[in-house]
């Protein structure tokens, strides 16, 4: 199987595909997934707010993102809590909502 390269995640992940929202991010466009994932935890269990998107594009933020990051999507603000890579190429950010 051929492997997922920078290319094919920019067509993946390019704004005029369906599903695709773009996030701001220290005032950079990045597009990308939004979704509202499962979790269970112990005794807990919801939904967290999470962005998927391309490394390459994460990268070309500056100043570069960390925890503590403000994103902004739909016009809500959300703080980076967890960047997790993983190893394809994209990175899933674990986002905490602010309003």
């Amino acid at each position: 199987m051929p492997e997922i390269d920078d290319d094919d995640l920019a067509e993946i992940f390019s704004a005029d595909e369906f599903g695709i929202t773009v996030a701001v991010i220290n005032g950079s466009d990045v597009p990308g997934h939004f979704s509202n994932e499962y979790f269970e935890t112990l005794d807990v269990s919801g939904t967290q707010p999470v962005f998927t998107c391309s490394v390459l594009a994460l990268s070309a933020v500056t100043p570069a993102v960390s925890n503590g990051t403000t994103i902004t999507l739909n016009s809500t603000s959300y703080i980076i809590e967890t960047i997790k890579p993983d190893g394809t190429g994209k990175t899933k950010l674990i986002l905490e909502d602010q309003s």
